[in-house]
């Protein structure tokens, strides 16, 4: 099902040595520590890269590497330090060195003296930089969230797809909508600074990151039921509030720079338009068996109209410029089997109503009023790993804050850097191509995953 959706980059990062910590560590296994957050953070990127990788090995990585990233953001239990002894009248520090700035109750005497940077998915290859772990812990979320969503898509990409796969697909999109959520509720607010607009921690990039995920599982709920042959008042409902998690994916976009989501949005609203169709198809197929022919080929036009609509969106979103691998809608069964589903059905109203019913069709469109009562998608809860057990008192008192250099040193590195002119570029990461082999489903659905 590789065809059917739009995935848009992994955040790109600079290796990060953990080197500057080093200064500070007073012990050997101070120093080990640094090196093991080093390596972990190495493996997490790598196996970020392949979506074909198990969840279970990726989801372990991550949460090793949060954990002992976690010690560099929150205080650890008794490790508070003894205040040193105040200079003597008329003494000062070694020049350079000085003691430890204050920090925030509960926050990390480590946490702002490593300067991390990432790219954003939409803005290229431009990084966003933050001396502050919290940024960090925020960005890797992201990524681990746009790997389920990379990893659902690479599952669903085969033409055969047994039911512990689409599973699979449901469950790890439901897991990315939760991280995503998450992080809009959780971690941006501990942020130092606030995400910049249009960057991946702007809240309503991670809203639209996070129905899109919603909607799209809802899509594998949707297929199964048309599979099954669910009551068509059901998959009406089903059609109709998926298609409404679209809408409000892409107008949630509407107050962003139109260059950077416009192909995105297209994408969301061209979901949203086939969805339509489907509920309309089905509204109609249910009011049928109410012998309401008139209503029924109302319904059945407007979904017509709606899926040809589509097809034209389909080829305005294959135009459109902009970031991330290119779905097929058009080229897939299960948008390739709407229009001739409909318009069987229409005929077949339409006969039906010129020798049994004989029933005046309406001019308005009848509203999707019909909710689905069971089968609606929700984000799977999101819980962050605890701090490592690494981190004791111990550990956490064998680094000195006050050995690094002094605010005048800090604020002169960074005045050179900044005198450079320009923002630092991050090369994008390499992903490989999710195969597009559909197939042609053997399933009255049309949808391989169903």
């Amino acid at each position: 099902m590789a065809h059917w959706f739009h995935r848009n980059p992994l955040k790109a990062t600079v290796q990060q040595t953990f080197d500057s910590l080093r200064a500070a560590a007073k012990t050997s296994d101070a120093n080990k520590l640094l090196t093991d957050l080093k390596l972990s953070r190495e493996k997490l990127l790598m196996l970020l890269r392949s979506p074909e990788k198990s969840a279970e090995d990726v989801l372990s990585a991550a949460e090793h590497y949060l954990s002992l990233l976690r010690g560099l953001i929150e205080a650890v239990a008794g490790g508070s330090e003894p205040p040193k002894p105040a200079a003597a009248e008329g003494e000062s520090g070694t020049e350079g060195e000085a003691s430890a700035p204050p920090t925030p109750s509960g926050e990390s005497k480590l946490r702002k003296f490593l300067l991390f940077k990432w790219s954003d998915t939409l803005l290229g290859k431009e990084a966003s930089a933050s001396k502050d772990a919290q940024f960090e812990h925020a960005s890797i979320l992201f990524n681990l969230a746009l790997w389920y969503t990379k990893h659902s898509a690479q599952v669903a990409g085969s033409p055969s797809v047994n039911m512990d796969e689409a599973k699979e697909v449901h469950k790890t999109l439901r897991i990315a909508a939760g991280i995503f959520k998450h992080i809009e509720e959780n971690e941006t607010c501990k942020l130092s600074q606030p995400g910049a607009k249009s960057s991946d921690l702007d809240e309503r990039i991670l809203q639209t990151y996070s129905l899109q995920c919603q909607a799209e599982a809802q899509e594998v709920t949707l297929a199964r039921a048309i599979e099954l042959k669910h009551k068509n008042k059901l998959v009406c409902g089903l059609a109709t509030e998926t298609a409404k998690l679209f809408l409000v994916a892409a107008d949630t976009l509407n107050s962003l720079d139109e260059v950077l989501v416009s192909k995105w949005q297209k994408y969301l609203s061209l979901k949203n338009t086939i969805y339509k169709s489907y509920a309309y198809c089905f509204l109609g197929l249910s009011v049928l068996e109410e012998e309401k022919c008139g209503e029924a080929i109302r319904c059945l036009q407007e979904s017509k109209k709606l899926a040809i609509e589509a097809a034209q969106l389909c080829k305005v979103y294959s135009r459109t410029v902009g970031p991330g691998t290119h779905a097929k809608p058009a080229d897939h069964p299960f948008f390739l089997r709407l229009l001739p589903m409909v318009q069987s059905a229409l005929d077949k109203c339409e006969r039906e109503n010129g020798f049994i019913y004989f029933q005046k069709v309406p001019e308005s469109v009848p509203q999707l009023d019909y909710r689905a009562t069971h089968g609606l998608v929700s984000p799977e809860p999101f819980t962050v790993p605890a701090i490592s057990p690494l981190w004791t008192a111990k550990m956490y008192q064998s680094f000195d804050a006050s050995k690094f250099p002094d605010a005048r040193v800090l604020a002169a590195a960074s005045s050179k850097d900044k005198g450079k002119g320009e923002k630092e570029e991050i090369p994008p990461v390499p992903e490989p191509n999710v195969s597009t082999e559909t197939g042609y489903a053997k399933t009255q659905s049309g949808c391989i995953i169903s």
